[in-house]
C-alpha cells in the first residue's frame, strides 16, 4: 500500500516544543492519519481515533512495537460512519462492543494504560483455527486462555481445540441457526477479536474483567484542544459471571433491560408510596449511575404514564374475571383523607368483594374518586389538581353509579356497606332508587347501605365518652407517678413488653389508647401488687371499662384483619358486643352502669336495623344453620323471638327463590331453543308444550325442596380448621341452586377499611406525596397498590 510521506509538529501534544524530544511526536509518515486522531501516553501515540466512527484503534502490539497501520487501513475502508451514517445509530447494531457515551468522571485507574498488555492476535498464530468463529477468546495477561461460546455462553479452557470442536458439535444452542445468521455472526467475531486485540480488558489482581474497552482509553486530539481524561469501566470480575449470562450485551439488549427496569421502579414507587418526583432526584439519579452508567433515569411524567398503564393492565385483568365470574359482587364505601392539616377534599373508596370460581374470597378497590371539595379554597385550587374535577363527577351517587356501569356490575350488584358519612348522604337514597328500577337489588334492596360494623362500635363508643375521659385523667396520674421514680419507672416499661398489644400511634383513636393504658395498668397491679398508685374504688372503676374496650377492640381488629372474613361470622362477633354490654350493665358502680346503658341503646338500635343481614349467612353455616337463630334470638328478644326468627326465614327463602327463578329463565331459554329446533326439523311445537311446562313445574318443585332438604339435615360437627368455603363447593353438586346463593352471601362485607384506619382517628390517609395529582393518577396508584400487594 502506497503512502505519500509528510511530516508536520502541528499535532504534537501541548507543552513540547519542536525540538529535542518532539521528533517522538512526529506523526506517522502515512495518509491514514489523515483519516484519524493520533491519541499520545507518555509522549508515545498509543492509539488513534477514528474521525468518522470514534472508535479507537491500538497502534502498539503486546510488547510495545508499532503494529503498523494495516488495520487502520481496513477499518477506514469498512467503516460505515464514513459513509454518512450517524456514529449513534451504529450502536443499535448487533456488534458486541462500541463506545460507551458516558460522561467522565473523577476517577483514578488502579493501572496505567503502560501496564497494560495490549493483545495481537496475529501472535497468537494457533488461534487462527475456524473454531475460534464460534467462540469469544478470553485473555489474561495478554495471552488466551479461555473461550466463550457465542451461542450459549458457556466458559471453556484455551488449551488445545478438540474440547471447542466437540462442544460446537453439540451446543444446544447453536442447532437451528441458518448460515445467514453464522455469517453475520463472524463478522461481529471478527470485529470482536479486532476489539479485543486492540483494547485488551485491564486486569485485577490477576482476573479479568469484562469492559466496555472503548471507553477505557484516554482520548485527545492532534490539535491538542483536547485534554487527557478518564471515562467509567464497565467491569465484572469473571468469576462473578454465570455460565449463562452473556459478556456483553447489544444496545438493543439493554434497552429492554432498562424498560424492564421502568416497569420494577413503578412497582416499587407504586408498593412503597414513594412520591413519583423521586426518579428526578439527584441522588437517586447518582445512585442508579452507579449500578448502571448505561441506565437513562425516567422523569416524573414518565413514572406518571407507566403506573396509568400498569394500572389498566391490572384492571383488565381483574374486569376479565369478574366479568367471566356468574357471581355477584358485593361493594364496601369508605371515605379517605389527604395527609395533612384540616381537610379540603374527600375522597371515596370503593371495594368490590366476591368469591371466585376457585371459592377463594376476594377483594379488590375498583374506584378512587372525589366524595366532597371546598369549591372556596383558592390555595388548593392553585396546588392540587384534583380541585378541578367537574361537579358531575364528585358525590357518593356519582362516583359509586359511575363504577358500577364502568365495571358491568348493574345487573351482578349484590349489597353496599358504607360508614356512616355515606350512609348518611342524600344521593345514596337517590341511586337506590335508580337501581331498584332496574331490578338491580335482591330482596327489595333490604341489603343495600347496610352499616359497617366496626363504624357503628365507634359510634356505640361515643356514648360512654365523658366516663372514658374521667378514666383518662386517672391513668395520666397513673403514668406520671410511674416515672417520677426510676424504679417505678422501670417496672413500667417492663410490663409493657408483656401486654402482648402494639402501642398505638399518636393518631390513633383516643378510646385506643386509653385502652392500650389500662391494660398497661391492670398487668402493673397484677405484677407489682405492693404498689399503692390507683385506689381501691378507682380499681373497680377500671376492671369493667376494660373489659368492654377490650371486646369492642377485638371485635374491630377481626373484621377488619388482613385476613377476609366470610359473612358467617360476623353475627358471632356482634354478638360479643351485645353480651358484655349486657352483662356489666349490671354492675356495682352506678356510672359505669349508667355509661354502659346509654351505650346499650345505640347498640340495640344498630341491632334492630341489621340482625337480618346478619343472620342470613348463619342460615347458611351448615355448623349452625335456623336453629341457631332461634336459639340466639330467643336470648335477645325474649318472649318476642318467634317473629325475628320467621322473619329471618321468610328473607332467606325470598332470597332463594330469586335464585331458583334466575334458574327457572336459565332453564326456559334453553326449552324455547330446543322448541325451536324441532320446529326446524318439521315437528309441531304446540304438541310438546304441556310437556316443557310439566318439565318445568318439576324441576321448580326440585329447587324449591332443595333449601328444606338443606335445613332437615343434620348439623356438621364444629371444627377449628373448618372452612365454609371449602364445604360448599365441594357439596355445590348436592345443592346447585343453594351453593349458588352461598357463594354470593358469604362475600358480603361488614367493614370497609383496613384494621390500621379502623383504629386511626383519621382513617384511612392517602400519601402526601400522592394528593397533590389528578384524580385519575390517584385512582391508578391507589388502586394498583392495592391489587399487586
Amino acid at each position: 500500500m502506497e503512502h505519500d510521506e509528510h511530516e508536520s509538529d502541528d499535532d504534537m501534544p501541548p507543552g513540547l516544543d519542536s525540538d529535542g524530544d518532539a521528533s517522538r511526536f512526529r506523526k506517522k509518515r502515512s495518509k491514514v492519519w489523515e483519516e484519524y486522531t493520533p491519541i499520545y501516553i507518555n509522549g508515545v501515540i498509543q492509539s488513534a481515533e477514528c474521525r468518522y466512527c470514534h472508535t479507537l484503534m491500538s497502534c502498539k502490539g503486546a510488547e510495545g512495537r508499532s503494529n503498523g497501520t494495516s488495520h487502520l487501513w481496513r477499518h477506514h475502508k469498512n467503516c460505515r460512519a464514513k459513509g454518512g451514517v450517524d456514529p449513534s445509530e451504529l450502536q443499535d447494531t448487533d456488534f458486541p462492543y462500541g463506545v460507551n457515551d458516558i460522561d467522565p468522571v473523577n476517577m483514578v485507574l488502579p493501572e496505567s494504560l503502560d501496564d497494560i498488555n495490549l493483545v495481537n492476535i496475529s501472535e497468537n498464530s494457533r488461534y487462527r483455527s475456524k473454531v475460534w468463529m464460534d467462540f469469544t477468546p478470553v485473555y489474561v495477561e495478554g495471552r488466551i486462555q479461555g473461550a466463550d461460546c457465542v451461542h450459549c455462553h458457556k466458559r471453556f479452557s484455551a488449551e488445545g481445540r478438540s474440547h471447542l470442536n466437540r462442544h460446537t458439535q453439540s451446543c444446544s444452542a447453536r442447532v437451528g441457526t441458518s448460515a445467514n445468521h453464522q455469517d453475520s455472526w463472524f463478522f461481529a467475531s471478527s470485529v470482536q477479536s479486532r476489539v479485543k486485540d486492540e483494547l485488551s480488558p485491564a486486569l485485577t489482581n490477576g482476573k479479568v474483567q469484562i469492559a466496555e474497552y472503548a471507553s477505557r482509553l484516554l482520548k485527545g486530539n492532534s490539535s491538542g484542544h483536547r485534554n487527557h481524561q478518564n471515562q467509567h469501566i464497565l467491569a465484572l470480575p469473571a468469576d462473578s459471571m454465570t455460565p449463562t449470562e452473556p459478556s456483553n450485551l447489544s444496545a438493543h439488549t439493554r434497552k429492554l433491560d432498562q424498560e424492564a427496569s421502568y416497569q420494577d421502579l413503578t412497582r416499587m414507587i407504586v408498593m412503597h408510596g414513594y412520591p413519583l418526583s423521586i426518579v428526578e432526584h439527584e441522588e437517586m439519579k447518582r445512585f442508579a449511575k452507579g449500578l448502571n452508567p448505561m441506565f437513562n433515569m425516567a422523569s416524573s411524567l414518565d413514572m406518571e404514564e407507566y403506573s396509568t398503564l400498569l394500572f389498566q393492565k391490572e384492571k383488565s385483568d381483574l374486569k376479565e374475571k369478574i366479568a367471566l365470574s356468574s357471581q355477584r359482587v358485593s361493594l364496601s364505601a369508605s371515605v379517605w383523607f389527604p395527609h395533612g392539616a384540616e381537610p379540603t377534599i374527600k375522597y371515596l373508596c370503593l371495594t368490590a368483594h366476591f368469591i371466585d370460581a376457585d371459592w377463594k374470597l376476594q377483594r379488590r378497590i375498583i374506584k378512587f374518586g372525589v366524595f366532597w371539595s371546598s369549591p372556596s379554597n383558592l390555595e388548593r385550587i392553585i396546588h392540587y389538581k384534583e380541585a378541578c374535577v367537574l361537579e358531575c363527577e364528585i358525590g357518593a351517587c356519582n362516583v359509586i353509579w359511575e363504577s358500577i356501569r364502568d365495571w358491568n356490575l348493574d345487573r351482578k350488584l349484590f349489597c353496599l356497606a358504607s360508614v356512616s358519612e355515606i350512609r348518611n348522604d342524600e344521593s345514596i337514597s337517590k341511586l337506590k332508587d335508580m337501581l331498584m328500577q332496574r331490578n338491580s337489588l335482591p330482596i327489595r334492596g333490604q341489603l343495600y347501605n347496610i352499616a359497617c360494623v366496626d363504624d357503628v362500635l365507634n359510634s356505640v363508643i361515643l356514648q360512654g365518652q365523658q366516663m372514658l375521659y374521667l378514666v383518662g385523667d386517672l391513668l395520666e396520674r397513673f403514668i406520671q407517678a410511674c416515672v417520677s421514680s426510676s424504679l417505678t419507672r422501670q417496672q413500667l416499661l417492663e410490663v409493657v413488653t408483656h401486654v402482648g398489644m402494639k402501642c398505638p400511634h399518636e393518631d390513633s383513636k383516643w378510646w385506643h389508647k386509653i385502652y392500650f393504658r389500662l391494660e398497661v395498668l391492670l398487668h402493673y397491679k397484677k405484677s407489682f401488687p405492693s404498689e399503692e398508685l390507683v385506689s381501691l374504688d378507682e380499681m373497680k372503676i377500671v376492671e369493667p371499662i376494660c373489659k368492654i374496650l377490650r371486646v369492642f377492640y377485638r371485635v374491630i381488629e377481626v373484621i377488619s384483619g388482613s385476613v377476609c372474613l366470610t359473612a358467617n361470622m360476623y353475627f358471632h362477633e356482634v354478638w360479643k358486643v351485645r353480651t358484655i354490654l349486657q352483662e356489666e350493665a349490671s354492675t356495682e358502680h352506678t356510672d359505669v352502669a349508667s355509661m354502659v346503658r346509654e351505650m346499650q341503646e345505640a347498640f340495640n338500635e344498630y341491632w334492630q336495623n341489621s340482625y337480618l343481614w346478619l343472620s342470613v349467612p348463619v342460615v347458611l353455616d351448615p355448623r349452625f344453620k335456623i336453629t341457631f337463630i332461634e336459639f340466639r334470638l330467643k336470648r335477645a328478644f325474649g318472649a318476642d323471638a318467634a317473629k325475628y326468627v320467621n322473619d329471618v326465614t321468610e328473607i332467606t327463602r325470598e332470597l332463594f327463590h330469586e335464585y331458583c327463578t334466575s334458574m327457572d329463565q336459565s332453564n326456559i331459554l334453553t326449552s324455547n331453543c330446543q322448541a325451536h329446533d324441532v320446529e326446524m326439523y318439521g315437528f309441531d311445537s304446540d304438541s310438546l308444550e304441556d310437556w316443557d311446562q310439566h318439565l318445568t313445574a318439576q324441576t321448580r318443585s326440585q329447587l324449591l325442596s332443595e333449601l328444606d332438604n338443606y335445613l332437615e339435615d343434620g348439623l356438621v360437627p364444629r371444627k377449628d380448621d373448618f372452612d365454609i368455603l371449602n364445604w360448599w363447593m365441594s357439596h355445590s353438586s348436592k345443592y346447585p341452586t343453594l351453593s349458588i346463593m352461598a357463594q354470593d352471601v358469604l362475600a358480603m362485607p361488614c367493614s370497609a377499611v383496613h384494621c390500621d384506619a379502623a383504629f386511626s382517628s383519621r382513617g384511612p390517609v392517602i400519601h402526601k406525596q400522592w394528593s397533590t395529582l389528578n384524580i385519575k393518577t390517584i385512582e391508578a396508584l391507589v388502586c394498583t397498590r392495592d391489587w399487586i400487594r
